[in-house]
C-alpha cells in the first residue's frame, strides 16, 4: 500500500507560523525517514479564527517543504481551483514539477468555505453549487489542455483562451502555432512545461459517486475523507466503471483511487482515544452546523444502527472506521479492514485532531511509520 500524509497545522489555535513551518519541515524529514510516499497540503483563506488553518498557497508551501525529502511526493489536497485563474494554476504546477523532477500530484478540489470563495472571484460562489461544479471542472479542463499541450485554445462559459483580438504586429516574433495569418493570437502556451509527460497526475477531491464517476472518465485519481467503507465501496464503484469506460477494458479494483482518513496512533488503545476525543468533538461541533445530518451522508442507510445518532461524534467516527485512531494493533485492523472491503491501496493520513501537541503528532507518525508502515509493504 502507498501511505501519505498532512503535515499537522494546530487547527483551532492561535499559534505562530514561525513555530508551525519548522515544525512542519521537521514533520516531512520524519514522513522521508519513515517511509511514506507522498505529501498533500490544504487551502484555506481567512483563518482569524484558526479553524481554517492551513497553506493560503499550498502549492508555494509545498515547494518548501518538499525540499526536505529527495524522493517523496507532492500534493494539494487540494487546491481551491475555482478561486484561482487557470493559467497560473498551470504554470505553478509545471514549475513545481519542474522544481521537483516530476515529483507531483497535483490535487484539485472545490473548496468547503463559503466565505472566501466570492472573494476571489464571484463566479465561484460555492452558495450556487452546480454554478460552483461547472466552474471547477471547467477551470481543471483548462489547466489539463495547459499543461498536455505545446500549445492549446479554450472557449467556455466562464473562459475564453486566447482572449480575442490580440495581434501581434512584430511578424519576426509570429510562430504559426500561436498566431495566425494576420498576426492574431490564437493559441497559448504555458512555459516550463512540465517535468512529468504528458502531465502530473491529477487528483479531484471527492465525496460523491457523481465526482468519481467524472474523474474516472476524465482519466483522473480521485480521493475522498469522509466517507464511510459503504459509500467509499459506492463511490470506487463509480471510478472503476467511468476508467473502464473510458479506456474500453476493465481496471483493476482501487487503481487511481484513495482515501484520506483523520488519524492518531499511541502506544495504547486508551491513549489515544484519551488524546483525540476532547479535539475530535469539537472539529465536529465547529464544523458541521446539523451533525445528525453530516452522519446520515457519511454513510449508506446499511450501515446505520440504532443508537448510533445518539453516540457523541468521535464514538460514531470510530465505530464506523471514518477515522484511524488507536494502538498500533487496532489501527493496522482498522487499515486492513478499508483495503479488505474496498480494494483501497492508498491512504493518506491527516493529522489534524485539535489540541495536540507537536511531539504527540510526532510520536503518532513514528510508530505508524516504523511499526504500521512496514505491515503492508
Amino acid at each position: 500500500m502507498r501511505f501519505d500524509s498532512t503535515p499537522y497545522y494546530h487547527v483551532g489555535e492561535d499559534y505562530s507560523w514561525q513555530g508551525l513551518v519548522k515544525e512542519m519541515r521537521e514533520e516531512v524529514r520524519l514522513m522521508d525517514q519513515g517511509g511514506f510516499t507522498g505529501l498533500w497540503l490544504a487551502e484555506h483563506h481567512f483563518a482569524w479564527d484558526g479553524w481554517y488553518r492551513a497553506p493560503t498557497d499550498p502549492i508555494l508551501v509545498g515547494a518548501d517543504l518538499i525540499a526536505e525529502s529527495d524522493r517523496m511526493r507532492v500534493g494539494q489536497c487540494g487546491a481551491i481551483i475555482p478561486d484561482w485563474n487557470p493559467i497560473r494554476v498551470a504554470e505553478d504546477i509545471a514549475i513545481l514539477d519542474q522544481l521537483t523532477k516530476g515529483r507531483v500530484d497535483f490535487g484539485a478540489g472545490r473548496g468547503i468555505n463559503t466565505r472566501s470563495t466570492i472573494q476571489f472571484f464571484k463566479e465561484a460562489d460555492r452558495r450556487d453549487p452546480e454554478r460552483n461544479r461547472t466552474l471547477f471542472r471547467e477551470v481543471l479542463d483548462i489547466v489539463v489542455a495547459a499543461l498536455e499541450n505545446d500549445a492549446f485554445s479554450y472557449k467556455g462559459r466562464f473562459y475564453t483562451y486566447p482572449t480575442p483580438g490580440w495581434y501581434e504586429t512584430n511578424p519576426l516574433v509570429r510562430d504559426p502555432k500561436y498566431h495566425a495569418d494576420d498576426g492574431e493570437l490564437i493559441a497559448l502556451g504555458v512555459t516550463p512545461r512540465p517535468y512529468q509527460k504528458p502531465r502530473p497526475p491529477v487528483y479531484v477531491m471527492a465525496e460523491t459517486t457523481g465526482s468519481f464517476g467524472y474523474a474516472g472518465q476524465k482519466g483522473y485519481n480521485a480521493m475522498c475523507a469522509s466517507l464511510s467503507i459503504g459509500r467509499i465501496k459506492e463511490a470506487f464503484a463509480a471510478h472503476n466503471r467511468g476508467a473502464s469506460e473510458r479506456l474500453g477494458s476493465p481496471v483493476p479494483t482501487g487503481e487511481g483511487v484513495a482515501v484520506m482518513r483523520p488519524t492518531f496512533v499511541a502506544e495504547t488503545y486508551e491513549e489515544a482515544v484519551q488524546a483525540v476525543r476532547p479535539g475530535a468533538n469539537r472539529l465536529a461541533a465547529w464544523s458541521s452546523v446539523n451533525p445528525h445530518k453530516a452522519r446520515l451522508t457519511t454513510l449508506i442507510e446499511e450501515e446505520l444502527e440504532e443508537g448510533d445518532l445518539d453516540l457523541d461524534w468521535f464514538d460514531f467516527q470510530l465505530k464506523h472506521n471514518l477515522i484511524l485512531v488507536g494502538s498500533v494493533d487496532s489501527v493496522s485492523e482498522q487499515i486492513e479492514r478499508i483495503r479488505s472491503e474496498t480494494g483501497c491501496r492508498h491512504i493518506a493520513l491527516f493529522l489534524n485532531f485539535p489540541g495536540l501537541s507537536f511531539q504527540q503528532v510526532m510520536s503518532s507518525l513514528s510508530l505508524f511509520s516504523e511499526r504500521i508502515i512496514p505491515r503492508f509493504a
